[in-house]
């Protein structure tokens, strides 16, 4: 289920992350949770609210709500595989291109070499 969740989640978010969505990517993480909520309480009815946070979340770093499961990797060990949170996605804004630029012109061929190498740093993670 987590799997198709992230796959869902993550082609979402980065489908909106070029727009001002920030705010719409914390109210999607909540209705997230308040469904992954209402399940383990429909699931466990008389279990206790403690035991079904220590049964189904965890904390990681700063994040002290994350969804997880137990799963073993390609080498047999056991590992957490976290939910993934729209609201972690870096926003990246995107950049227009000059009104009057046109690519076929050579005397756009800087502009648009030095446009290439931009996106290819932001693509990295390098500083800008």
């Amino acid at each position: 289920m987590i799997r198709r969740l992230n796959i869902k989640l993550s082609g979402w978010a980065n489908y909106y992350r070029h727009v001002v969505a920030k705010r719409t990517f914390a109210y999607v993480d909540t209705q997230v949770f308040r469904a992954l909520w209402a399940w383990t309480k429909r699931r466990h009815p008389n279990k206790s609210a403690q035991w079904k946070k220590n049964r189904y979340f965890r904390h990681v770093g700063l994040q002290q709500w994350v969804f997880f499961a137990k799963v073993r990797d390609e080498f047999g060990r056991l590992t957490c595989l976290d939910l993934f949170s729209a609201e972690s996605l870096p926003i990246v804004r995107h950049v227009k291109v000059q009104a009057d630029a046109i690519p076929y012109d050579p005397a756009y061929t800087d502009y648009f070499a030095a446009r290439a190498r931009r996106r290819r740093q932001v693509r990295s993670g390098a500083k800008v």
